[in-house]
C-alpha cells in the first residue's frame, strides 16, 4: 500500500513517525511522511520520502516566546490558528501533491486537520495517530488544564466534549478555508464530531503511548481508539558521540541530563542561569541540551557540559536522571530507560504528562516553570534521587522496553481493516 503521514510540529513530533514509517515501509509499504522541509535531514536518513508542508513551527514558536512564558494555552493555540490561516492556501497543494496515488492517511496533532480533509476529498480512509488521549471518557478528565481532577463519569464526559468544542471553535476558520481550497463543503459551528450528516467517515485513533502510563479507559471502543506504546526511533547504534561528550561521560558518575527539546523561553539567560544555580546546589555532574533555545550555551562551569542535542537512546542508559519538559518523545526515552524524572512542563499535553509521571511514581514533583526557582529545581532533583522513585522508574522502564508499540499499532490498523493483514510478530499474540 500507499501511506501518506501528515505530522506537522517539532522535532519531537516527527520523529515516532520516521520510526513508524520505517516499520511499515519495511513491511513492504511505500511511506510518504508530509511534514516542513525543516526535517529532511531525518527522514533522508530513515530512507523514506519527505512531501514539503509549509509548516515551519520553529519559527511560530520563537515569534511566541512571550505567550509561551506566559502559559496561556488558548492564547498559544490561538496564535497557531491564525498562522494554519495563512498556510491554508498552501496546505491543500502541497497536501494533494503528498497523497497523490495513496490508499491511507494517517496524521497527528495540526496534521490532523490537513490529512482528514486530504483523505476526504481523495476519497481513502484516514487514521489519527495522537500522542496524548484525547477521545472522551467517563474515565478521564480532559488533558488540560486539569488533568489530575477527579470528577464524576459524566462530568468528565461533558468537560471533554466543551474542550473539544472550544478547540474547534479556534480552528474552525483555518480548518474551513482548507476545505474550501479542496473544494470540500465547510464544517458547521460544533465541527465534524457533532453534524447530524455525517459526511466524513469514522477516524479511528492510534494513541501511540504506553498503557503503563495511560491504561486505555474501558469506554473507548476497539474498533475506533487503541493504545498500542510509544513509537521510538532508536539510532544510537549508528551515533558516534563528540569527543568532549565522551571525554565528559568517562571522567566521572553518570551525570543529570538537562534539556527541553523544542520549547523557546522568553529569557534564555535567567532560565539558564537558574539551570545552572540548581546543578551547582545538587553537587552533581550534569550535561545540559540547548535544544531550540530554551537554554543558552553559557560559560560551563567544570562539572556542566553544554550540548546541542544527542540520540536520546544513545545518551539516556548513560545519565543518572533526566529533567525535562514532558513531551510524549522526550518521555517515552527516559521511561524506557529507567530513569527518574524531573518534569518541567511548558504547554500543551507536557502537563499531562508530567501529571502521570507524578502518578507513576517516577516524576516526584509537579512543578511550576513560571514561579519554579532555582532551590525548587534543586529540591525536585534531590526527591527524583531517592532509592523509592528510582526503584518505580527502572521496573517502569523494563514495562516499556517489552512493549512492541509500532507492532501493535500495525496490527490496530489491519483489525480496522485499513492494511492488508501481514504477520507481525509479537502484535499477533496481543490480538
Amino acid at each position: 500500500m500507499r501511506i501518506a503521514i501528515f505530522t506537522i510540529g517539532t522535532q519531537g513530533d516527527v520523529r515516532p513517525f520516521a520510526a513508524f514509517g520505517r516499520h511499515l515501509q519495511a513491511l513492504g509499504h511505500a511511506v510518504t511522511i508530509a511534514t516542513s522541509d525543516r526535517h529532511r535531514a531525518l527522514i533522508d536518513q530513515v530512507g523514506l520520502r519527505l512531501a514539503p508542508i509549509e509548516s515551519d513551527y520553529a519559527a511560530l514558536m520563537a515569534r511566541e516566546r512571550a505567550l509561551i512564558d506566559g502559559g496561556n494555552q488558548l492564547r498559544i493555540a490561538g496564535s497557531v490558528a491564525a498562522t494554519m490561516m495563512a498556510w491554508a492556501p498552501q496546505w491543500a497543494r502541497q497536501g494533494m501533491e503528498a497523497a497523490r496515488g495513496a490508499d491511507l492517511v494517517l496524521g497527528s496533532g495540526s496534521g490532523t486537520i490537513l490529512g482528514a480533509a486530504i483523505a476526504e476529498k481523495i476519497g481513502v480512509p484516514f487514521v489519527q495517530a495522537q500522542f496524548m488521549p484525547l477521545t472522551p471518557s467517563r474515565h478521564l478528565a480532559p488533558i488540560w488544564p486539569l488533568p489530575g481532577l477527579r470528577l464524576p463519569g459524566t462530568a468528565n464526559l461533558a468537560l471533554s466534549h466543551a474542550l473539544r468544542i472550544a478547540m474547534w471553535r479556534l480552528m474552525a476558520r483555518p480548518s474551513n478555508a482548507l476545505r474550501e481550497a479542496l473544494g470540500l463543503r465547510a464544517f458547521p459551528l460544533l465541527g465534524p464530531w457533532y453534524e447530524r450528516e455525517q459526511r466524513v467517515r469514522p477516524q479511528p485513533v492510534l494513541y501511540a503511548f504506553s498503557r503503563h502510563l495511560q491504561p486505555q479507559p474501558a469506554d473507548w471502543s476497539p474498533g475506533r481508539a487503541a493504545v498500542v506504546g510509544f513509537w521510538s526511533l532508536d539510532q544510537g547504534d549508528d551515533w558516534t558521540p563528540p569527543p568532549a561528550l565522551r571525554d565528559f561521560l568517562d571522567a566521572g558518575p553518570p551525570p543529570l541530563y538537562v534539556g527541553f527539546g523544542s520549547m523557546l523561553s522568553g529569557d534564555q539567560q535567567r532560565f539558564t542561569r537558574l539551570v545552572l544555580d540548581a546543578v551547582r546546589r545538587t553537587g552533581r555532574r550534569a550535561i545540559v541540551a540547548t535544544g531550540w533555545g530554551a537554554l543558552e550555551a553559557a560559560q560551563a562551569p567544570p562539572n556542566v557540559l553544554f550540548l546541542r542535542d544527542a540520540p536520546h537512546d544513545w545518551l539516556f542508559p548513560r545519565v543518572s536522571l533526566a529533567v525535562h519538559h514532558g513531551g510524549a518523545g522526550t518521555t517515552a526515552a527516559a521511561t524506557r530507560a529507567g530513569l527518574p524524572q524531573v518534569v518541567v512542563p511548558f504547554l500543551a499535553d507536557q502537563f499531562y504528562w508530567a501529571w502521570r509521571l507524578e502518578r507513576s511514581g517516577v516524576n516526584p514533583v509537579l512543578l511550576d516553570r513560571r514561579t519554579m526557582t532555582a532551590q525548587d529545581l534543586a529540591d525536585a532533583i534531590f526527591l527524583a534521587e531517592r532509592e523509592g522513585v528510582r526503584a518505580a522508574a527502572e521496573r517502569l522502564g523494563s514495562l516499556l522496553r517489552a512493549e512492541t508499540g509500532m507492532e501493535n499499532a500495525t496490527h490496530a490498523l489491519e483489525r480496522w481493516g485499513v492494511l492488508p493483514a501481514v504477520q507481525t510478530g509479537r502484535a499477533r499474540q496481543l490480538a
